[in-house]
């Protein structure tokens, strides 16, 4: 059964996603554009019904779903693809989305799918379609489980050369959010945050079962309330149970400074993360002048209320 995604308008724009993929050494695959080539949802057979951008399916436990899958090559020469189903991940550095790599280890959704061709070629202009079937296990618990069905070119289209000279070949990836029948709990959580003169760290994490595209709010003032500005936040779309660090960067932070900042995730529903810290920030040599500085007029404040007081006069 499919119904439209909560969270459609939100991420539409960026739904197919572009993989890079090394053949040597093998690696996970990361979300960038393309071009040459798309993987979308087989358009439906009713020309009024609106296209399917990405793949958002429902099933109980121990069920199955069929679906298909529409590879086109857009270039002026055939193009071959090998296909596979993937697990998706966010990675631990700013909480992008990604897929793994046809040559790991699928545990979820990406072990779940079957593809009717392992392989297809494609004329010039081409286009096929593939069906595939998630098999859900019965076992399976209840919420979403993400992943992608990818088609990676066959014969590698590029070369990069940092020590080494290795191939690398590209793949595309639609989305796949499946949802297990069963209680939803989402939920968000920011932490360790920490900032310098220049960069706001904190952590980011989706505690519930159910995917979620949060809105990122990030609030910062320095000593005495001025303004201290921060980069723009990322785009997040968090699978249930990532983990991810994210850095903003900061301006209008003083040299000596006492930054207090506030960051914010919301997510459809009413979801929501918070966290606050407050961050001695500075040059240690500017830090000991002030110190000094504090410490010298305290005690030239105590000579002088020493030097102001009554002293009785010496007998001769």
């Amino acid at each position: 059964m499919r119904r439209p995604s909560r969270l459609g308008r939100a991420i539409a724009g960026a739904l197919l996603a572009v993989l890079a993929v090394p053949i040597v050494p093998a690696a996970p695959a990361y979300a960038t554009g393309n071009g040459r080539w798309s993987v979308a949802p087989t358009p439906p057979r009713q020309s009024s019904a609106a296209p399917r951008v990405y793949f958002f399916l429902e099933s109980p436990p121990g069920q199955t779903v069929i679906d298909s899958v529409r590879v086109t090559n857009h270039t002026d020469k055939p193009l071959a693809f090998q296909l596979y189903p993937a697990d998706a991940f966010n990675t631990v550095a700013d909480g992008g989305f990604g897929l793994l790599a046809a040559d790991q280890t699928q545990h979820g959704i990406g072990a779940w799918t079957r593809l009717s061709a392992g392989t297809v070629v494609l004329p010039a202009g081409g286009s096929a379609d593939v069906a595939f079937t998630v098999t859900v296990p019965a076992n399976a618990p209840p919420g979403d489980h993400v992943g992608g069905v990818v088609a990676a070119e066959a014969v590698p289209s590029g070369r990069t050369g940092a020590g080494a000279d290795v191939a690398v070949r590209q793949a595309v990836g639609a989305r796949l959010y499946l949802r297990v029948s069963g209680t939803a709990v989402p939920g968000l959580a920011v932490s360790d945050l920490t900032a310098n003169r220049r960069e706001l760290a904190y952590s980011v994490a989706n505690t519930g079962n159910v995917h979620l595209a949060p809105a990122i709010d990030i609030r910062s003032s320095g000593l005495f309330g001025h303004a201290v500005r921060h980069g723009t936040p990322a785009q997040l779309d968090l699978i249930p149970g990532a983990r991810s660090r994210l850095r903003a960067a900061l301006s209008g932070v003083w040299p000596v400074d006492v930054v207090t900042t506030t960051v914010t995730l919301t997510a459809d529903g009413g979801v929501r993360g918070q966290a606050s810290t407050t961050t001695l920030v500075g040059v240690w040599p500017a830090i000991g002048v002030v110190i000094v500085l504090v410490a010298g007029t305290g005690w030239l404040l105590h000579r002088r209320r020493r030097a102001r007081r009554l002293r009785p006069r010496r007998l001769a």
